[in-house]
């Protein structure tokens, strides 16, 4: 690979330049995903920089989540290999014709393996934005499954899906065991069919629970979304709380115009 010369008389400094010539060659694709970076003492021989340049540089595209560092091994630049959630009118049908959750369809339509560790199932009192999308008092009690959804065997996405009493008490839905058909269709099962949902997004840095459980690197943010499914006549029947680890997923949504139809 050609070395661009950086300008030490620049008002960038060194290590921002050498920041911004990583980055455009790993979004360009010339550095690819998974591919290791040359060692500190290759970087200053290459760029004519000191360590301390390097390290700068280095150190600000790990907190950007584009390249990790394996200690005793080097660096490395992320591999990303999204999986697509697509929002749509249709998205129910997903689980409807395949009999398996939406996200194992999604899954392996990226070619991804789902699986997934049940971390709870109990009952508890509603979180306050839950409960007012449930439409009941906060604290009033909720059944909870929590798990651990994976991809490929690595941590994706913490689930947690609280339903009201009415609905999900002495069901399948409080079983310890995982719903092998998924929450949504023994929701269905259990006569309410799912109308029409809403989802809303938010982007923020983990904790360090949410950090462990995803396995993420030093800069990986995470988008929670809560997903909401009503009834034809406007009962919420759940709220899905999903956090998802960015670097493994883009999100798409779909619309049409009136008298129009997404593809198939």
């Amino acid at each position: 690979m050609s070395r661009t010369v950086l300008d030490p008389t620049s008002d960038r400094s060194l290590a921002v330049q050498l920041a911004d010539l990583l980055r455009t060659e790993i979004r360009a694709g010339s550095r690819s995903q998974g591919s290791q970076l040359p060692s500190e003492r290759e970087f200053e021989n290459d760029y004519g920089v000191s360590r301390t340049v390097v390290r700068d540089a280095l150190d600000a595209l790990v907190l950007e989540g584009l390249v990790v560092k394996r200690k005793g091994f080097g660096t490395f630049v992320r591999q990303q290999p999204p999986v697509r959630r697509v929002s749509s009118r249709s998205r129910h049908d997903l689980h409807r014709t395949a009999n398996k959750p939406v996200f194992d369809v999604e899954a392996a339509i990226h070619g991804r393996v789902p699986s997934r560790r049940i971390l709870g199932v109990s009952r508890e009192p509603a979180p306050t934005d839950i409960a007012q999308w449930l439409e009941i008092e906060a604290g009033a009690d909720v059944v909870v499954r929590r798990r651990l959804q994976l991809l490929d065997d690595q941590p994706a996405v913490i689930s947690a899906s609280y339903y009201p009493l009415w609905l999900a008490g002495g069901t399948i839905l409080e079983s310890p065991d995982a719903l092998k058909r998924g929450p949504d269709a023994e929701i269905e099962a259990l006569g309410h069919p799912a109308a029409w949902g809403t989802e809303v997004f938010r982007a923020r840095m983990p904790d360090p629970q949410e950090r462990r459980l995803l396995a993420l690197d030093a800069g990986v943010p995470v988008v929670r979304m809560l997903h909401i499914d009503y009834t034809e006549s406007n009962c919420p029947l759940q709220v899905a709380d999903d956090l998802y680890a960015a670097d493994q997923h883009e999100f798409a949504f779909m619309w049409t115009s009136e008298g129009g139809s997404p593809p198939a």
